[in-house]
């Protein structure tokens, strides 16, 4: 029987890890957690959350910490999963992140498909990201009728055989070694659901402004970036503000798996009250 690692990268998740765990640690065999980003381990609660789990399933979670940042102050997300993988003992990884939900159902259809189809090295299931608010999903694509087909995730497949290059180049990809398409699993009645786009106003921010420092955004991040820090965090609030206007949300006609209302603009009043104390009241203005 397969050995299933989920590989945990957390920095200040505090607020939706112990959904993130709570529906997973029963099922899987380890837990590679590592704590930091560029300014070092979490300052939130995410430690306590960690350590809490750890003494309701003892010696299934292995924490490491550090300080992963590139040259020009960005977060190294690939140094950090690199360490986590390095430390993975299983047959088949589970790549996972703070802000990413299965249910119990969910999870259960996940795990016995690994253990069904023995042969299967690439296991993935419908990707569902919430935006906004859990009243609406983000879909990709530009024509209608894709909307009939698996919402694919856009980051990491969900569960794939270490049989693979041992290292993540680019943040969260990783580098599969040669495949075909006998190799992948589809699991049709099984969903994960991603937080991220709700997690709270000031993790939008933040996340966009690591996205800029980090060259997600290519010439246009390079202008923003000419801008300082006062810019850069100018440039992403408004972004953040600007979501309603983006035209990528659908509306969903699920279950959310959580039972608590999480919005992108959670704690925005508090956050751009910040930032208007430190860069002035016309922090916002044109």
């Amino acid at each position: 029987m397969r050995k299933i690692s989920m590989l945990l990268p957390v920095y200040n998740e505090g607020t939706l890890l112990r959904y993130s765990l709570e529906n997973t640690i029963k099922y899987v065999d380890e837990i590679v957690v590592v704590d930091g980003g560029p300014e070092g381990p979490s300052n939130d609660k995410t430690k306590d959350i960690i350590d809490g789990f750890g003494k309701l399933y003892p010696n299934k979670i292995n924490y490491f910490s550090g300080t992963f940042r590139r040259e020009n102050g960005s977060w190294d997300e690939g140094a950090s999963r690199n360490l986590g993988l390095s430390n993975i003992t299983g047959d088949i990884l589970m790549p996972h992140c703070g802000d990413m939900i299965y249910t119990d159902s969910d999870i259960t259809k996940m795990v016995n498909a690994v253990k069904t189809y023995p042969d299967k090295r690439i296991i993935y299931c419908p990707f569902v990201e919430f935006w906004l608010d859990q009243t609406q999903i983000r879909l990709y694509g530009g024509h209608a009728m894709e909307a009939w087909f698996p919402v694919l995730a856009i980051s990491d497949i969900p569960f794939v055989a270490l049989d693979l290059i041992a290292e993540y180049r680019d943040g969260p990809h990783l580098i599969l070694k040669e495949y075909t398409y006998k190799d992948f699993l589809f699991v049709p009645n099984a969903f994960r659901y991603h937080y991220g786009w709700v997690s709270g106003f000031q993790t939008q921010v933040n996340k966009h402004i690591r996205n800029i420092t980090m060259g997600a955004w290519a010439e246009q991040g390079d202008e923003i970036m000419k801008g300082g820090p006062k810019g850069v965090a100018k440039w992403a609030v408004k972004h953040v503000l600007s979501y309603p206007d983006m035209n990528c949300g659908y509306t969903f006609a699920g279950t959310p798996p959580i039972n608590t209302k999480f919005t992108y603009l959670d704690g925005a009043n508090e956050s751009i009250l910040e930032y208007k104390a430190k860069y002035g009241g016309d922090f916002l203005d044109d």
